[in-house]
């Protein structure tokens, strides 16, 4: 009883801290699928307005992972259910999550009309999905320190994919086998675990980012959504 108890209250106060996060963000990316085992989802833009959320006019088909959606590691509170997101398993992370404060590419500068902070990506440019590394699910130029791992995505290389890439911040702790190199990125077809979209999309996208406002990425499958809305905060999806 005392366990349960226990797992109780801290559902509760995660529930709040989801909840104050949703609060205190200003923009939203809410990423819905059919199910848990569909690769492709739609995705919504918000903003926060005096009168609560604004839903953006536009609306964008993206691909997910091949496998569908598992709870991730992000600001939500733990979650019990069949699908758990793992290294390797080609699931994209479910849950409420913050966006890194940069995005990456392949280019020399960011594209016009994106004041979202830039940084191109170089040959030496990595991120880390070998769970014994030290620097696991991390991104950082090779020469930078001490090699510590087997095996990490060379971004640098991935073209035309990481031609724009934001980061999404899924298993911020870096907890071993939970996941790793979560990323919105260009090219629109399933993923290993990604997000990923047509360019002028991301394009789109990239534009309506502004630094300046706290952002975070809301992505779940259709029931859960509808589940989960009232508890965490989340914007009403219109036409839907």
């Amino acid at each position: 009883m005392k366990t349960i108890l226990v797992y109780f209250i801290c559902t509760l106060l995660t529930a709040g801290m989801t909840n104050a996060q949703m609060s205190s963000a200003q923009k939203v990316l809410v990423s819905v699928t059919d199910d848990w085992n569909s690769s492709k989802a739609t995705l919504y833009l918000f903003d926060k307005t005096s009168d609560g959320w604004k839903q953006h006019r536009s609306v964008f088909s993206v691909s997910i992972g091949k496998n569908g959606l598992g709870w991730g590691e992000g600001i939500h509170p733990h979650q019990i259910g069949e699908y758990v997101k793992k290294e390797g398993d080609q699931r994209s992370p479910a849950g409420v999550f913050e966006l890194d404060t940069l995005f990456y590419g392949l280019d020399e500068k960011a594209p016009d009309g994106v004041t979202y902070p830039y940084f191109p990506l170089t040959k030496l440019t990595r991120c880390v999905d070998d769970e014994k590394s030290s620097v696991y699910n991390s991104i950082l130029e090779e020469d930078s320190l001490k090699k510590d791992w087997q095996s990490a995505e060379r971004m640098g290389y991935v073209a035309p994919d990481y031609k724009y890439v934001l980061v999404v911040k899924h298993n911020p702790k870096q907890e071993p086998g939970k996941g790793s190199c979560i990323f919105i990125h260009t090219v629109n077809v399933p993923t290993s675990g990604c997000t990923s979209m047509n360019d002028e999309d991301m394009l789109a996208l990239l534009r309506w980012l502004d630094p300046k406002k706290k952002t975070v990425m809301v992505q779940l499958p259709h029931s859960e959504y509808y589940r989960l809305r009232p508890e965490w905060n989340l914007p009403k999806l219109l036409n839907n």
